[in-house]
């Protein structure tokens, strides 16, 4: 089975001003010196696999505490420039204008080809007959005359969405990605594990519900004796009332009762994380930024070797980043393993340009038994 995506094109989005990957593989590791944009590749693949949905936005701009924050006077009007913390997500962080060069992402595949755009636009607001709001492209920005509203312009699956600004807020309170104009079956599935360690307990819930009592809960188990060869079950407790949090609990060999898997530290918790996350990524994507986090290099080899597994049954395309030599070295064994191509992505910076370097199997086998820095 291919890769989802074979080749990736970034325009204008945060410090890239365009950067184009061509032979992505089945597991993929970025590299790079801080500020290449290594991060702000699993963004764009979040934003693209979405179609630009604007919970997944929004969910992106307070990972990196860029939401858009509400004003204590909610009587006065936002200007345009208190409303764009969206400037952020743009190359050179702009001033909002409707002549604003667009954000473009887009990726090539054998059976989903996908393509995006966001740009700046002013609106106003009017009624349908029967009392629908509508919004119509003004050709002058005039910020606060009439109904002119900033929004979002959103390109994606043949269709355009107009987000207004001011309405960013209210998509911090949705559980999933709101898209009532395209079927769910639309997007690529994908899932983001974030560079802190393990995931909040209440966020990795859901993703336990989906694979509780199957078998892919199996293949969790066996990942976590990675670590701790002593654990024989794995399960999430509580979380019936609606304040109660949920708590991820464990059994092992040497412990005679149950015990929160927060107890054996941050590497269980860690895998557990990616683990249960990959699980989650069937026919999709997995996304995990900074992936060696938590875990010692002792453990990092057979981690890369499920990974490599698991995203081979399930038809999964792995992007993730690393600062770590130990975590290229452990990735660099687990691919000359496997017969899925693993490949290493080096993105380094020449002036406001980024440049990507790939490895494959056997350049990087050369690599690692000769310490060439990839990082």
């Amino acid at each position: 089975m291919k890769p989802k995506i074979g080749t990736l094109t970034i325009e204008r989005f945060r410090a890239i001003r365009q950067l184009k990957i061509d032979g992505l593989g089945r597991v993929n590791l970025i590299t790079g010196r801080n500020n290449t944009g290594k991060s702000s590749v699993l963004e764009a693949l979040r934003i693209l696999a979405s179609d630009a949905s604007p919970s997944v936005i929004y969910d992106i701009l307070r990972f990196r505490e860029e939401d858009v924050r509400e004003t204590d006077e909610s009587s006065r009007p936002l200007d345009a420039e208190g409303l764009f913390q969206l400037s952020s997500l743009f190359h050179g962080f702009p001033q909002f204008s409707a002549k604003l060069e667009p954000i473009v992402i887009a990726s090539n595949s054998a059976s989903r080809p996908m393509r995006l755009s966001m740009a700046a636009g002013w609106f106003l607001e009017e009624r349908n007959p029967d009392g629908s709001r509508r919004l119509v492209l003004q050709q002058q920005e005039l910020f606060g005359e009439g109904e002119s509203l900033p929004a979002l312009v959103i390109e994606a699956g043949g269709m355009r969405r107009v987000v207004p600004l001011n309405s960013m807020p209210s998509y911090a309170y949705r559980g999933r990605p709101m898209r009532s104009d395209i079927a769910d079956e639309s997007r690529l599935p994908c899932v983001f594990v974030s560079p802190y360690g393990g995931e909040r307990t209440a966020t990795l819930g859901p993703l336990w519900d989906k694979i509780a009592l199957s078998d892919r809960e199996k293949d969790v188990v066996e990942a976590l004796r990675i670590i701790d060869p002593g654990i024989s079950a794995v399960s999430l407790v509580g979380g019936e009332a609606p304040r109660r949090t949920r708590t991820a609990i464990v059994r092992a060999t040497d412990i005679p009762h149950p015990v929160p898997l927060r107890s054996f530290g941050d590497g269980l918790n860690r895998l557990f994380s990616i683990i249960l996350s990959l699980v989650n990524a069937k026919d999709g994507l997995l996304l995990i930024d900074e992936f060696e986090n938590g875990m010692h290099h002792t453990v990092q080899t057979d981690t890369w070797r499920a990974v490599f597994r698991l995203a081979r049954d399930l038809d999964i395309q792995v992007v993730a980043t690393s600062h770590s030599w130990d975590s290229i070295e452990a990735f660099q064994k687990a691919a000359s393993e496997d017969p899925e191509e693993g490949v290493l992505i080096r993105l380094s910076r020449k002036g406001d340009n980024i440049i990507p370097t790939l490895f494959r199997e056997d350049e990087l086998a050369i690599a690692a038994r000769d310490r060439i820095e990839v990082r």
